[in-house]
């Protein structure tokens, strides 16, 4: 492939297959690696570099700042657990100590776009949502943490049907 310009086109952000809109300035998305230092004596033990290193797996964090924006939609992120309800945790039934995983909380995070689409089926609305009120325009930021589905293995892929 010939070394070009990148552009995927415009990014239609949907929350669990439906649209809640459009960004500034389109997703930004960083792929976070883990790893696991091996000490070993041959290097000074604890105190010096590693004789290895394990890889551990990997996220992905989704950043978006929303200038057009479903409100209805937004609740899904606002609420950040799947069956609790905007603004009032704890409520339908979900407490504290509930589990992202096993307890499928998390929603399907899709960035829509004629190229390089991205499919996050695992994403959770971790990170601080911010939210200005005023007569400007409402900007709506938030970020997801992504994980990998631990029935299929998928972090990510292009299936945003």
């Amino acid at each position: 492939m010939a070394i070009a310009v990148q552009v995927a086109g415009l990014a239609t952000i949907k929350i669990d297959g439906e649209i809640l809109g459009y960004t500034r300035n389109g997703a930004d998305i960083t792929k976070e690696a883990f790893f696991l230092d091996v000490p070993g004596d041959e290097h000074g033990g604890d105190d010096g570099p590693p004789i290895e290193i394990q890889y551990l797996g990997e996220l992905c964090r989704v950043r978006l700042e929303m200038t057009k924006y479903d409100n209805t939609v937004a609740d899904a992120v606002r609420r950040r657990c799947k069956d609790q309800t905007a603004g009032q945790p704890y409520s339908n039934g979900v407490l504290a100590g509930e589990l992202m995983f096993g307890d499928a909380q998390y929603v399907r995070l899709t960035i829509d776009c004629p190229r390089q689409p991205r499919n996050f089926p695992v994403a959770v609305p971790r990170q601080p949502i911010e939210l200005n009120r005023g007569t400007k325009y409402s900007t709506l930021i938030c970020e997801f943490e992504c994980h990998r589905n631990q029935s299929t293995g998928i972090l990510y892929d292009a299936n945003v049907g």
